[in-house]
């Protein structure tokens, strides 16, 4: 993503949907993504399938909860739509944590029905906490603004300038480009202040989401002043037990 990117099919939203509205719990849908659905020798993939598959692949993977508030639906709609994907060979689940639902991964041959070049993801215990944090914020930037576009880590790193910070994620509305930071622990006063020095330079707003203790550390950096497009909110939930 270039620096200050802007998009021309926004107009109209406004950035402050994104910093001045208290977040609710919404379920919404998919970001389309492209493909053409093809028949499994059990039965025919929806193109909404599809469409799941390719979300999954932005965000590298999902935990089955998190697919319930994507497609407004209940366990046990999701659990048929998983059979599905997975008869397919789209997905894999995985349980990777005592006490928490399952990881949805798509496959190499999902990726490609997907349209996407991205790798297989291999989870790592020690970043689930923060992809499932990323996910659950976009499915909050999704539903309180449909209209905006999200643009994934995976993507901003392809596009990446050499020593850059990547971001989680940005965000295109209204012709502005917000990135989006996902805090679960607090980092250095030096780090923090040259990730804010860099981002405030490169993007139009930058928001961040963040744990307690991070959140305290954040929010007396916006209170300095110093960064004026710097906006601070809570995680949204994340707890959920497994079924």
């Amino acid at each position: 993503v270039c620096t200050r990117p802007r998009h021309e099919g926004t107009e109209g939203l406004s950035v402050s949907l994104l910093l001045d509205r208290p977040w609710a719990s919404t379920r919404r849908g998919v970001v389309p993504v492209g493909g053409t659905p093809r028949r499994d020798q059990h039965q025919l993939l929806r193109r909404r399938d599809l469409e799941l598959v390719g979300w999954l692949g932005e965000q590298y993977g999902a935990r089955t909860d998190q697919l319930e508030t994507l497609l407004d639906c209940g366990p046990r709609t999701i659990q048929r739509v998983i059979a599905r994907l997975c008869d397919a060979g789209l997905v894999t689940t995985r349980r990777l944590l005592v006490g928490e639902p399952a990881w949805v991964i798509p496959t190499r041959p999902g990726l490609r029905a997907a349209g996407q070049g991205f790798g297989v993801w291999q989870p790592r215990i020690g970043l689930l906490a923060h992809v499932a944090a990323v996910n659950a914020v976009r499915l909050h930037i999704q539903a309180r603004s449909p209209e905006s576009e999200w643009v994934p880590e995976r993507v901003l790193a392809r596009e990446r300038q050499a020593g850059e910070h990547l971001p989680d994620g940005v965000v295109l509305v209204d012709g502005q480009g917000v990135a989006i930071e996902v805090e679960l622990t607090v980092k250095s006063q030096r780090r923090v202040t040259a990730i804010l020095d860099e981002l405030a330079q490169r993007f139009d707003t930058v928001l961040y989401f963040c744990a307690a203790g991070p959140h305290r550390q954040l929010s007396g950096f916006a209170e300095s002043g110093r960064w004026s497009t710097l906006g601070v909110r809570e995680l949204p939930g994340l707890s959920k037990e497994a079924p």
